[in-house]
């Protein structure tokens, strides 16, 4: 039996906003109707965030990753 692999992403969701909503990092207005970008920190901590910041939040997690990948591929070790 195999254990489920623990992701390194939070629970997330794109949502379009039922009613108005703000933005979490900018505090801009996120009007009824707009994408956005849900985060939950836990069950009850959740944190919408507008579509330009969502994707610099995408871009910015693509690059940790490539740097996380890299940082492991060069050590030592074969991977199993």
């Amino acid at each position: 039996m195999s254990r489920k692999r623990k992701s390194l992403l939070k629970k997330h969701q794109v949502e379009s906003a039922e009613r108005r909503r703000t933005c979490s990092h900018s505090g801009k207005s996120i009007s009824k109707g707009e994408p956005c970008v849900v985060v939950w920190d836990s069950s009850f901590d959740r944190h919408t965030y507008s579509r330009e910041i969502a994707l610099q939040m995408v871009s910015d997690a693509r690059q940790a990753l490539v740097a996380l990948e890299a940082e492991l591929s060069k050590a030592a070790g074969p991977v199993t």
